[in-house]
């Protein structure tokens, strides 16, 4: 008996940015793309499983339809995955590249039926790849910009980076703006300031400015603070008004709570 190959398991995969845009455009709406995608699996012996539909932005990389996709692969259900036109499936090659990865580790094919390429010929693998590459070379051009644009703000003193606000701040509509631990964060610098000008050991002093945020009921972050939040905060500079990003440096425009000669006195305790 002869043998006959194997007809292998498939997903097509369709996308719109909107059913008005699908209603509106003949030529490459869900419609027209599940045709194409039909035909195609017919012609070639693909078990079609299922056509799976996104009508959302391409801009999206977390999109229902390719997390559908995924779930299908994880369970062993497909091994090709079938899309009309890669342009139209993903507007971003950055997204693009990453749903590419995912298939090649996972060892799923994929095909784009208008483009006439397969991930798993020699052409469609270079070709993909070099649109990989265009990802990659988009992906480093955003960091570039994004970058630019926070020296940039850090130059003019404002804190555009990110990352976790300073104890007693807070931002507050696109601003960094002193919070209730504010009055906190001042009670420490004067309170060390104090007990530094006293004969004591560092240890003794840093013992009895925990004792002393303890009678208060002062926290940090609902919790009783330790020698290494109080250290943390004696060694902030942006309390008197320093903004560092990198090896930046610059003055922060917003309010301070200590001025820079207590900051600079605390820190030879």
């Amino acid at each position: 008996m002869e043998n006959k190959e194997k007809i292998r398991k498939s997903v097509g995969l369709v996308r719109v940015s909107s059913h008005t845009q699908d209603d509106l455009n003949g030529g490459t709406g869900l419609q027209f793309q599940e045709e194409k995608i039909n035909q195609y699996c017919k012609l070639h012996d693909l078990d079609l499983l299922k056509i799976v539909s996104d009508v959302c932005s391409g801009k999206f990389e977390t999109r229902d339809g390719i997390e559908e996709v995924k779930s299908l692969i994880e369970n062993g259900e497909v091994e090709v995955v079938v899309i009309w036109n890669t342009s139209r499936c993903f507007r971003s090659m950055l997204h693009f590249s990453r749903f590419y990865e995912y298939l090649k580790e996972k060892n799923i094919e994929l095909l784009s039926v208008s483009e006439g390429l397969s991930s798993f010929s020699k052409h469609g693998s270079m070709v993909y790849g070099i649109m990989c590459s265009i990802s990659e070379y988009e992906r480093e051009i955003i960091k570039e910009r994004m970058m630019s644009g926070k020296i940039i703000k850090v130059k003019n003193g404002e804190r555009k980076f990110g990352g976790k606000m300073v104890f007693g701040y807070v931002m507050r509509d696109g601003v960094v703006v002193p919070n209730e631990n504010s009055v906190i964060v001042k009670f420490i610098f004067k309170k060390m300031n104090e007990l530094k000008k006293q004969n004591l050991t560092k240890t003794k002093r840093t013992q009895k400015l925990l004792k002393s945020l303890k009678r208060k009921g002062y926290k940090f972050y609902g919790k009783d603070f330790t020698n290494q939040n109080v250290k943390s905060i004696l060694k902030t500079s942006f309390y008197c008004g320093d903004l560092k990003y990198g090896t930046i440096h610059s003055n922060h425009i917003y309010d301070t709570l200590v001025s820079k000669r207590l900051y600079n006195q605390v820190q030879y305790v």
